[in-house]
């Protein structure tokens, strides 16, 4: 990919009862579910803006644990490359925006998102986070 990174953005996970729980928000337009992400500041490097994106949109603090593959996007107001990050949950905190956030199975996150940039997020993060559990067994 030849085009610069113009925005990060997060797969969070967190364990729940009996399966791995992902992170989705509302978009700030409302209608659309998406994982937490925003524009790269000047000087800001890309995993500061996941993390910032991530306390700002959902009131998360959270490490990055590995990266993920950038991905191009284009809607019809804007187009960029994003940088995303697995990152496990640690802390709450106080979102600034006010944005839904549910915490969901791995298929149920895939249906509720949007964009299929997203979705291949998702399902690459959901994939590595399987094999650090195993890891753990």
């Amino acid at each position: 990919m030849t085009k610069p990174l113009t925005h990060a953005g997060t797969v969070v996970f967190r364990q729940g009862d009996h399966e791995t729980l992902y992170l989705v928000v509302s978009s700030s337009d409302g209608p659309n579910w998406v994982l937490p992400k925003g524009h790269i500041d000047p000087g800001e490097t890309p995993e500061h803006t996941a993390l910032r994106e991530l306390e700002e949109e959902a009131g998360l603090t959270g490490e990055i644990v590995a990266p993920l593959s950038a991905r191009e996007f284009k809607t019809p107001f804007k187009e960029g490359v994003i940088q995303y990050f697995l990152v496990r949950a640690l802390d709450s905190t106080q979102s600034v925006e006010d944005r839904t956030i549910r915490w969901q199975g791995e298929t149920e996150a895939l249906n509720l998102l949007t964009f299929s940039e997203a979705r291949d997020a998702l399902l690459e993060g959901a994939a590595i986070a399987r094999r650090m559990n195993r890891g753990k067994e």
